[in-house]
């Protein structure tokens, strides 16, 4: 499409008017008449397309679909470190997000033992929120505010597209994307609540820029200033939607 789109050099050629017969001008002693070529026309050279500028520019669009609507899994693997011993953690995240309505489900292992066991569901000025498998408790969508803002918090916040640099085509899963890195270090939550920093990002689209993938190095101060490393991957789908999400029945 876009990274294969030719520079036309192609031009028509006008026809030569032929001659009259030798015999007619010998009969009339006419001289022959004139040559004059079909002129050429101008040639209008085809507008180059700045990749790079077209594949950040959408990735930020995405982001700020009005309204926002798509699937995200979340998988991060880390490890904790407080100055005198380390644990690996793992946190994750199903989530899906359409316009005002949310559901979010959080599982985060700690030295191979659940730590937290989460979901939420928020539709319409309602919320939902439970406790691994126990009942939902339900509650006015006001008081859960701080944590729907927390948990779109997860995804890029990448809002300018002088943010990212074009790198090229890979092949991730077996599908051709299109590649752009973050120039700089961002801000994102590692869970509900959590704040930490995507030291470095790469973000994957496809070919009409919508992402497929983001995953980077990330890093987080902890509460008693204990240290977070690791990595994170976010994987989309469904942009635009449709996805239904209702509250819960029980």
């Amino acid at each position: 499409m876009l990274a294969a789109m030719p520079r036309s050099h192609t031009f028509r050629h006008g026809a030569l008017v032929g001659t009259l017969a030798l015999t007619i001008l010998g009969c009339t002693g006419a001289a022959p008449p004139s040559v004059v070529p079909t002129a050429r026309p101008t040639p209008v050279p085809t507008p180059t397309v700045d990749i790079a500028a077209y594949y950040a520019k959408a990735v930020v669009a995405a982001f700020a679909s009005d309204p926002l609507v798509l699937h995200v899994v979340q998988s991060a693997e880390l490890t904790v470190t407080d100055g005198k011993k380390s644990v690996k953690e793992t946190v994750s995240m199903t989530l899906d997000v359409s316009d005002r309505n949310l559901s979010a489900e959080f599982l985060t292992k700690t030295a191979g033992k659940t730590t937290t066991d989460q979901a939420l569901v928020v539709v319409g000025t309602s919320a939902y929120a439970r406790d691994g498998k126990g009942r939902w408790q339900s509650a006015p969508r006001s008081s859960v505010e701080q944590n729907i803002q927390d948990v779109i918090r997860t995804l890029p916040p990448i809002r300018n597209p002088a943010q990212l640099r074009y790198v090229g085509v890979e092949t991730i899963d077996k599908v051709k994307l299109h590649r752009l890195t973050a120039v700089r270090p961002f801000t994102y939550v590692v869970s509900l609540g959590q704040e930490g920093t995507f030291d470095t990002l790469d973000i994957w689209v496809d070919e009409d820029g919508t992402p497929v993938l983001a995953r980077g190095k990330v890093s987080a101060i902890g509460p008693y200033g204990v240290e977070i490393k690791g990595t994170n991957e976010l994987r989309f789908s469904k942009f635009g939607g449709p996805i239904a999400i209702a509250a819960p029945k029980d």
